[in-house]
């Protein structure tokens, strides 16, 4: 009697059924491998603020010998105060480019109607000089510190890249934010009830602290602990009205002034 028949196909039948096996744990692996990429790519690198640490020092009074940065602009002057020990590097950054005359003759190349406007670029779109976005000017380390929060008047550095890999995710290794040369001063969005009420929810002292600050002066919440502010501004607060207020080529495609505003040059002092 020959039995050998139906062999093969059992046999074919059980190496397809540990195929199909193999196929679901290799799926359900590189599904879960998958998941926690995401997770480490979306919740790695959001900035975790201990509120206990917070110091609304952008509300204390220039004392002597505070380093001050007067922006000259063909709408009018203004002054800010700045902050060596907080953020160290924009503001070495920003000082030496400053003495040196880069920013004399720049543009105020973007507004956001009542909300801020950045400037610092030669270039009236914004745009950096071919060559110069991998220069230390260009490459200067994000700083964020619970002391610093984008209020209204902050100044502070605009984003020029992100240093980031699947390697560098992987193993847990924070990825690195770079500023440069151009900035942005803060205005204020409108503080609707709306948005009063979120930024109360959390009822720890310190988030009402930053609550009642925002509420108060104005600023943009949604940038806090996104950006490195390096200064805040102490005089001049109707030019900065004046630039974010002015008249727009074509918002919201061309958000830049439809009259050019410069800044014909920025001038370090200190306090007297």
């Amino acid at each position: 009697m020959r039995l050998s028949g139906p062999k093969p196909q059992a046999a074919g039948g059980k190496k397809r059924l540990v195929r199909t096996l193999t196929l679901c744990m290799v799926f359900t692996l590189l599904s879960s491998l998958a998941f926690s990429f995401w997770f480490m790519l979306t919740n790695r690198y959001q900035a975790v603020i201990n509120y206990e640490d917070i110091e609304l020092i952008q509300l204390e009074e220039p004392k002597k010998g505070d380093t001050l940065a007067v922006m000259h602009t063909t709408a009018g002057d203004m002054t800010f105060k700045l902050y060596p020990e907080e953020a160290p590097e924009a503001v070495a950054n920003f000082t030496e480019l400053a003495k040196s005359g880069y920013y004399d003759g720049t543009y105020v190349f973007r507004v956001e109607k009542d909300v801020f406007f950045a400037g610092g670029s030669a270039d009236r779109e914004g745009n950096l000089p071919e060559g110069k976005l991998g220069t230390a000017q260009e490459r200067v380390p994000q700083e964020l510190t619970p002391k610093l929060w984008p209020l209204r008047g902050a100044l502070c550095s605009l984003t020029t890249g992100t240093e980031k890999s699947f390697w560098r995710t992987l193993t847990g290794k924070k990825q690195k934010t770079y500023c440069g040369s151009r900035f942005l001063v803060a205005n204020s969005i409108e503080m609707t009830q709306e948005i009063q009420d979120g930024l109360r929810e959390d009822e720890s002292d310190g988030a009402q602290l930053m609550a009642d600050a925002f509420i108060e002066h104005g600023g943009i919440p949604n940038y806090s602990q996104q950006i490195t502010v390096f200064g805040q501004m102490t005089q001049g607060w109707e030019i900065l009205d004046a630039i974010t207020g002015a008249e727009l080529i074509g918002e919201p495609e061309d958000m830049r002034p439809k009259e050019d505003i410069l800044i014909t040059g920025i001038e370090i002092t200190s306090q007297d």
